[in-house]
């Protein structure tokens, strides 16, 4: 952990994508483990994501998002003080989850303009762009009006709003949406940011995280809670996906100390969490049932995880 001073760390938005898909043993979660080289949570599990660049809103490729989806994108996100975000924003939100997926694991969020999928083998040959986009040698835009596709926001659910606490060198403005892997698209890692991916259930998550052999961060960790206990709620995927289209998000700013060299994050809705220094988010009692369910704190595994 670092801290600097907070009010000179800029926050930059940025947007999260979890993949899943129904398996033998339940639900399972895409997870990638990031390139141990990268400064930013190197050799950590996480899901596709990444920050929101200026190319994401920019006029050319909100065309490439259908005139009706642009209204969905624009209905519910907001800042985390709880101001309206503005629409070229959160549609490039939604923009950016769509790129970086697809930078990142190589899955295709797209659609023709009569609302039909693109096809496995027509992604599989959009592949060959994925380094030249990553490397900003090539506009996502302009691979996707060669192949006259639109980026297939409709069905990404808005999930959750984590924003990197106060005393952390690098600071993110995160918006969470969840969705189903598209029929017959297989995730691949890029090798470059992305060296690993494992589609797990959250249960195979945790225990391997306890064990040590993968490392993941707190929001991470408490997605997968959540995701498990909603799911179980609901009975099966696609039920909790549409039921969920309009869950209660507020924005979550863990604060977190140190004692004896151990690092304990804190969450909002935890009683002592005012108390604690470091920028604050809204009060406890606004938070919804679904995440006053999970744990208020996690102790954090200072050693790193064994290579897997």
């Amino acid at each position: 952990m670092n801290t600097p001073d907070s009010a000179a760390v800029p926050i930059r938005h940025a947007a999260t994508v979890v993949l899943l898909r129904e398996g033998g043993e339940g639900l399972e979660v895409l997870l990638t483990r990031r390139s141990a080289q990268l400064e930013f949570m190197g050799g950590v599990w996480v899901f596709p994501g990444g920050r929101l660049d200026d190319a994401d809103f920019a006029p050319q490729t909100i065309e490439r998002v259908l005139p009706a989806d642009r209204e969905r994108c624009r209905e519910r996100l907001a800042t985390y003080g709880g101001a309206a975000l503005d629409a070229d924003t959160s549609i490039g939100l939604h923009v950016a989850g769509c790129r970086e997926t697809f930078e990142e694991c190589g899955v295709l969020l797209a659609r023709r303009a009569d609302g039909s999928t693109c096809d496995a083998a027509q992604v599989e040959r959009l592949k060959t762009h994925r380094a030249d986009i990553a490397a900003s040698r090539t506009a996502l835009v302009d691979v996707l009006q060669s192949e006259a596709l639109y980026l297939d926001v409709a069905p990404l659910v808005y999930w959750s709003h984590w924003i990197t606490p106060s005393h952390e060198r690098k600071r993110y403005d995160t918006r969470f949406f969840v969705i189903e892997v598209p029929a017959g698209q297989e995730p691949s890692v890029d090798r470059t940011e992305t060296t690993k991916h494992a589609w797990l259930t959250p249960d195979e998550a945790f225990a391997r995280s306890a064990a040590a052999t993968i490392k993941l961060a707190p929001p991470t960790l408490a997605t997968l809670q959540d995701l498990s206990e909603t799911r179980a709620r609901y009975g099966d995927l696609r039920s909790m996906l549409h039921g969920e289209r309009n869950r209660d998000v507020p924005p979550i700013l863990p604060k977190w100390f140190e004692t004896d060299g151990r690092v304990t994050i804190v969450l909002p809705w935890d009683p002592e969490y005012t108390a604690l220094a470091g920028e604050g988010a809204q009060p406890a009692e606004r938070y919804p049932e679904y995440l006053t369910r999970l744990p208020s704190r996690r102790e954090l595994r200072i050693r790193p995880a064994k290579s897997t």
